[in-house]
């Protein structure tokens, strides 16, 4: 685990801020605190930055603990920011943690900052591997509709084991007749007439199936088929690349 800790401390009592420190530092032997003891200084340090936690006193002089608090959610809503107070009651730190407060230490328990401090940290990483992964999959998200929507040929994403169509192209509708939400959720046999073993075959780009493509309108033409097996956060899938065959000028 990392050494360093460089920390914000908004307190007005110098000797306490000292002990935080030392408490710290047992863990965290690189340990900085910035002790601001007002409103202005305290603004002027989140505006610069480069703290990986914020500790707050609740009750001081000329200026609230919760204003404390909105400021820090206001400009520095990443860093965990956490309340070090003798004066805190049971409700105010209840609605601390409603409005964004990390987590609250009494100053006669000062042993529990060690670890409500690095379980702060630990959920710093843990938000950032999980934001990290959600755009992963925005991205990968983006690439496949982009490449589905680009194919010249229909194509149908159906539950292998329901034969429910969960997605399809534009050149589907196309083919079709309707649009994408009148073709999601109905059974893939409602507009492709592949015979039980047919809807099974999963073969490679050099074979395909012919059959017939049902339209909403009641007029059919036929299609080749060519039917991929995907495996996609567990759910196996199947992928049906359907080409028109001959001239359908009126479709």
């Amino acid at each position: 685990m990392e050494d360093s800790l460089r920390i914000l401390n908004l307190e007005d009592s110098a000797n306490d801020a000292e002990l935080n420190k030392a408490m710290l530092s047992a863990r965290w032997k690189d340990c900085e605190l910035v002790r601001v003891a007002d409103r202005s200084n305290y603004i002027a340090a989140l505006d610069k930055g480069g703290f990986d936690v914020i500790l707050s006193d609740y009750t001081m002089p000329g200026f609230d603990g919760r204003e404390a608090l909105t400021l820090a959610r206001t400009k520095r809503p990443e860093t965990p920011f956490l309340y070090v107070s003798g004066t805190i009651g049971e409700e105010a730190a209840i609605e601390a943690l409603k409005n964004g407060a990390t987590d609250y230490v009494v100053k006669h328990r000062l042993m529990r900052l060690i670890p409500a401090v690095a379980r702060a940290l630990q959920e710093v990483v843990e938000r950032a591997n999980y934001q990290r992964a959600e755009e992963a999959m925005r991205q990968s998200e983006y690439k496949y509709r982009e490449m589905f929507e680009c194919l010249d040929d229909a194509a149908f994403l159906a539950d292998e084991a329901s034969g429910k169509i969960i997605d399809a192209n534009r050149s589907a509708q196309t083919m079709l007749g309707c649009t994408r939400s009148e073709i999601l959720g109905h059974k893939e046999s409602q507009f492709i007439a592949l015979d039980e073993k047919e809807q099974c075959a999963v073969t490679d780009r050099a074979k395909s199936i012919q059959c017939q493509m049902k339209r909403t309108d009641g007029r059919n033409f036929p299609v080749e088929v060519r039917t991929s097996r995907l495996t996609l956060y567990g759910r196996r899938l199947l992928l049906r690349l359907c080409h028109k065959l001959g001239e359908q000028s009126d479709i």
